[in-house]
């Protein structure tokens, strides 16, 4: 049997520890947020060079890693917009890191929207100059119809191919 003296003197927080220990369980949220915000700076870095260098395959590759890493930071951040007062919790140089994190993040989001919003310009540029060359390139044909006769009609139409990496 246990002595109350004796589990008091040695496995219990004052209640500074204790107040320590239940201000650092408030900030669950933090730890996960920053990975995520760190991660998905790291990837975007990634995919922004891609994209500048026209490197689809590379940004095909990042896709569901960015993806998860976008499903995290929602989970990461939720606490947070439940309960902005959370943010009263941080001491000063958690505030700053995760400030300076944000802001990398949001430049690189910014920028991210601009290229991949270029490469998908540029892409439907070139369907549309292969559609217009594919309609100009029309040619009439004569093929033989099922009575063993010149019809007219099954030779209109033509086909058109592009490379797969397009």
């Amino acid at each position: 049997m246990t002595d109350d003296r004796d589990l008091h003197d040695h496995d219990l927080l004052d209640d500074d520890e204790l107040r320590a220990a239940q201000a650092e369980a408030e900030l669950f949220w933090y730890d996960d947020l920053l990975f995520a915000c760190s991660n998905l700076c790291d990837l975007l870095d990634i995919e922004n060079d891609a994209l500048l260098s026209h490197d689809p395959e590379t940004v095909r590759l990042l896709a569901d890693n960015k993806a998860a890493l976008a499903r995290l930071y929602e989970q990461s951040v939720q606490p947070l917009m439940d309960e902005p007062d959370l943010a009263t919790l941080l001491d000063d140089d958690r505030r700053e890191m995760l400030v300076a994190v944000g802001t990398r993040l949001n430049e690189l989001i910014e920028t991210n929207a601009r290229r991949l919003k270029a490469e998908m310009e540029a892409y439907q540029r070139v369907m549309d100059i292969m559609a217009d060359a594919a309609k100009k390139n029309v040619t009439s044909t004569t093929a033989y119809g099922k009575a063993g006769i010149f019809d007219a009609n099954l030779g209109a139409g033509g086909s058109l191919s592009f490379n797969k990496a397009l």
